[in-house]
């Protein structure tokens, strides 16, 4: 490798470093959130089988729905590791009330595609799901691997009515609904105690606190969670008798996304 190879390297990197630190700085789509009171949203990346075996029953016993962000050229393989949910489980899944939100198809690293490409790739996403069923197409996506940067906040800005990122923090007063703000949910970095704490925050606030978290397992990896610790928080959440909607659902309530079907047609997968 040469001087200039280096060197080009070592521009590309301070760039590409940079216009993430803006994107996640820069608001491009600003919203005044105005809750009457707080909100809680559980959500989950790249649909490891795990979540839906584990995750959703959890859920669903205390009466809530989730997020399930789907990469349908991951369905039935694996990705760190974990086996990803078919397209089977999705349909069930969405069945059951919860949202399927998109993530590419590829599970892109967005910051790295071409632009053209990654418009193909999150047009495909959103054709699949439609052909799987839903009502209405994504409402919601989440940034693959969290890496987002100024000219793919850019491009895919109007794309949906809510994107999600992996900044931590609790959505409230002026929020960017370009990059949603989001509390990652693992076994190594968090615990009761400073869950409690975030959620105390959200209650002063008003404000929308966002989950993420990828396997839901008894030995889960760096990036996802045991079922014992996620039912824990989850019940830790009802016993505060905190709401807790789908992405969908908030951005319904804000008016910022298309309202649900009527009564009485399918709902799809956009939860």
């Amino acid at each position: 490798m040469t001087v200039i190879d280096i060197a080009s390297r070592l521009v590309e990197k301070i760039v590409s470093g940079g216009s993430r630190r803006a994107a996640r700085r820069i608001p491009f789509r600003p919203h005044s959130l105005q809750l009457d009171e707080p909100v809680i949203a559980f959500t989950f990346d790249d649909f490891p089988l795990s979540a839906a075996e584990n995750a959703a029953p959890a859920l669903e016993d205390a009466g809530m729905r989730g997020t399930f962000y789907y990469s349908g050229g991951l369905a039935g393989d694996r990705e760190n590791g974990q086996l990803i949910a078919t397209d089977d489980v999705v349909v069930d899944l969405a069945g059951r009330g919860h949202e399927i939100g998109a993530h590419t198809h590829d599970h892109l690293n967005v910051q790295q595609t071409p632009i053209a490409d990654m418009l193909d790739d999150v047009t495909r996403n959103i054709e699949q799901l439609e052909r799987m069923g839903a009502a209405v197409p994504p409402v919601s996506f989440a940034y693959p691997y969290g890496v987002v940067s100024l000219r793919t906040k850019l491009a895919l800005m109007n794309r949906f009515a809510g994107l999600r990122g992996i900044e931590s923090g609790i959505n409230s007063g002026v929020i960017d609904l370009a990059h949603l703000r989001a509390q990652e949910l693992y076994d190594v970095s968090s615990d009761p105690e400073s869950i409690g704490a975030l959620i105390d925050e959200a209650e002063k606030t008003r404000g929308w606190l966002i989950f993420y978290t990828h396997d839901v397992r008894q030995r889960p990896s760096d990036i996802g969670c045991s079922p014992a610790y996620f039912r824990t928080i989850v019940d830790l959440v009802r016993r505060r008798g905190i709401r807790v909607e789908t992405i969908a659902q908030t951005l319904r309530r804000i008016g910022v996304a298309p309202c649900q079907a009527p009564t009485g047609t399918q709902q799809g997968l956009s939860g």
